[in-house]
């Protein structure tokens, strides 16, 4: 159960009861708090050896539960991004159920399976310039044998440009999505594998370690041979400046990964990272 949810649960009791026991009075919920503290609607109150927050002004709040939990009526069959909107005014408040949408560029029809089987994926990607589908519970669709993983739009659209020497290339919208990488991992294909082009920054090679962690030798960092001379005219030092940057970029000069470590080397040899947009510049 994801934080505002707990947090409404004990909003509520505290309101329906009258009071609720210091020990399930988290940081959050009381920061929450701090204006009914302030203002006296709630307090505290010794009770045994611990205390408690006693409710002096019910109807006060009563409104400061309907003002941060609307409680709409939703409609039937509404998505958990509708209902964290009508119960939390937040659409990332409840865990997501609903589908995702996976975007590929299908070059060989034998690179994508439905049910098992080929389909026209490639002649739909030359037609359409990419092949989506709704990827839901029990997705009757399989990767098949080389693909090839994207950060960003502008180089999964222009994919072919690089030569990657793949069948397919997946569209990553930024960092992959949990049940997207699920999937990925549950390929049982043993042809499978995955080219990751990331960002060349602290993000971009944590979330290869992420991949690697999942799929191990199946996922490869794309390293070009002339990485460096890109990083030289293109790399930008704003990439490596943050505060969590910094943190992830301490962690991954300590890490076992041998690919990511030419990258950590010119990271830090520029004090910059490289965004991979710079790989569709010709050299």
């Amino acid at each position: 159960m994801k934080l505002q949810a707990q947090t409404q649960i004990k909003l509520r009791d505290l309101a329906e009861i009258g009071s609720l026991p210091e020990s399930q009075c988290g940081r959050a919920f009381l920061k929450l708090l701090v204006p009914l503290l302030d203002s006296g609607v709630v307090c505290w109150q010794r009770c045994g050896v611990g205390r408690r927050l006693v409710v002096n002004d019910a109807d006060t709040l009563r409104d400061f539960y309907r003002q941060r939990f609307p409680n709409a009526a939703l409609p039937s069959g509404a998505g958990s991004r509708v209902a964290s909107v009508g119960r939390f005014r937040d659409t990332k408040a409840l865990t997501n159920s609903e589908g995702e949408i996976i975007s590929l560029r299908v070059w060989q029809n034998e690179a994508l399976l439905k049910n098992g089987k080929p389909f026209d994926a490639a002649p739909l990607t030359v037609a359409h310039g990419v092949f989506s589908f709704l990827f839901t519970r029990n997705c009757p669709y399989a990767l098949v044998g080389r693909c090839a993983l994207t950060e960003n739009p502008a180089v999964f659209v222009a994919a072919e440009q690089l030569n990657l020497g793949v069948d397919a290339v997946i569209y990553g919208h930024g960092r992959i999505s949990s049940r997207a990488l699920d999937w990925l991992a549950c390929t049982a294909d043993s042809k499978f594998s995955l080219l990751h082009l990331p960002d060349y920054d602290p993000s971009g090679l944590s979330e290869f370690q992420r991949l690697h962690a999942r799929l191990g030798k199946r996922v490869a960092l794309y390293l070009p041979s002339d990485m460096e001379a890109r990083f030289a005219r293109f790399s930008n030092p704003e990439l490596v400046t943050r505060a969590n940057s910094q943190a992830m970029l301490a962690q991954l000069r300590c890490s076992e990964l041998t690919a990511i470590r030419p990258v950590v080397e010119l990271i830090d040899r520029y004090n910059a990272g490289l965004e991979q947009e710079a790989l569709l510049i010709p050299s």
